[in-house]
């Protein structure tokens, strides 16, 4: 690629990335929420347990938590709390219909099952979960709700219910707890329905405890040396025992389309895992490259890479036309004027 081609690809990513949009301001959404409040102390370094119920216990033991419900609707509000069942299926974590149980449900109470925050309030609830003497091991999954009851629309009708929700992970079983283990098997280049590229990683659940994937994706080693990201992966990509998804990740409309080195990042807790693969976006939207096999990472990288993106970018163009100048033919004793 020439340096006056490379030039132009950087103006054009810097005229998509470089320039921030103007900020809308907007009222905060009037809602009633709820959070974990506390988190075992074997688990303070654990992310997961500070947003979820996370643990691992024995049969015939009692665990308690505490959840905050805060209100921001502007008006007194009368909150339900009760535990309802969960799964995770499709790469996602699901909730039960209403009130949907499961043996996990079973074992739980919240306390009080009713709270009534004033406006601009919070307050606190305390969830037991009871494990029977009788239980069999395995991991079960539920939901603690907050609920505000069904408001009939004007003039009649159904009424929606709202509600949200703090997720449980409860892992029983004598002795120490399951490990917490995934692989990221393959990496595949691709462009969705409008031509944006995206990155899917198929990754499988080696582990004994459920996990929620977070992380991002670097490119390096692309057309001339360019190097891109970090591009953040998609939220909500929960896997099961023994379950394989993938993980989306979606690019800047303006990168080339390689070959790149694409280097994924993703992790569960305090668990951490690195894949690495060339790949290569095809030309059409909605295609697909074909999944390519990670390889070991190498730790390698470009000597000098060009960052994509933002004051990075206007950085290189800067610094690459100095460097033109700095080639041209003396037209003077002189220096040039800067």
């Amino acid at each position: 690629m020439s340096v006056r081609r490379l030039l132009l690809v950087l103006a054009a990513c810097l005229a998509v990335v470089g320039t921030p949009l103007a900020a809308t301001a907007q009222a905060p959404p009037q809602t009633v929420g709820i959070r974990i409040v506390d988190a075992p102390t074997n688990r303070s370094n654990d992310p997961r347990a500070r947003q979820y119920i996370v643990d691992h216990v024995s049969a015939g033991t009692t665990i308690t938590r505490r959840v905050e419900v805060s209100n921001d609707t502007g008006r007194t509000q009368t909150v339900q709390l009760y535990a309802a069942a969960g799964s995770i299926k499709d790469g996602t974590f699901q909730f039960g219909e209403g009130r949907a149980a499961n043996d996990l449900t079973s074992w739980t109470t919240v306390d009080p099952p009713t709270v009534s925050p004033a406006a601009g309030a919070k307050t606190l609830a305390t969830v037991k979960i009871a494990v029977p003497a009788s239980a069999g091991p395995g991991e079960r999954y539920g939901v603690v709700w907050a609920e505000l009851p069904a408001a009939a629309p004007p003039g009649g009708g159904v009424g929606a219910v709202n509600r949200v929700g703090v997720r449980i992970y409860l892992s029983v079983g004598q002795g120490t707890e399951p490990t917490t283990d995934f692989s990221v098997t393959t990496l595949e280049a691709k462009r969705d329905g409008d031509g944006n590229p995206t990155v899917s990683a198929a990754v499988q659940n080696t582990g004994g405890r459920a996990v929620d994937l977070s992380g991002e994706l670097r490119l390096t080693n692309g057309p001339g040396g360019l190097s891109a990201g970090p591009f953040d992966a998609k939220l909500g990509t929960t896997l099961g025992l023994g379950q394989t998804e993938p993980v989306l990740v979606t690019l800047d409309r303006a990168l080339p389309a390689g070959p790149w080195d694409a280097r994924i990042v993703l992790r569960s807790g305090t668990t951490e895992k690195e894949a690495t693969a060339k790949i290569t976006f095809p030309d059409a939207p909605a295609a697909a490259a074909g999944p390519v096999e990670v390889e070991p990472d190498s730790g390698g990288s470009s000597a000098l890479p060009l960052v994509l993106g933002g004051v990075g970018a206007l950085a290189v163009v800067v610094a690459a036309a100095v460097v033109l100048r700095g080639r041209r033919p003396s037209r003077s004793s002189g220096a040039e004027p800067s």
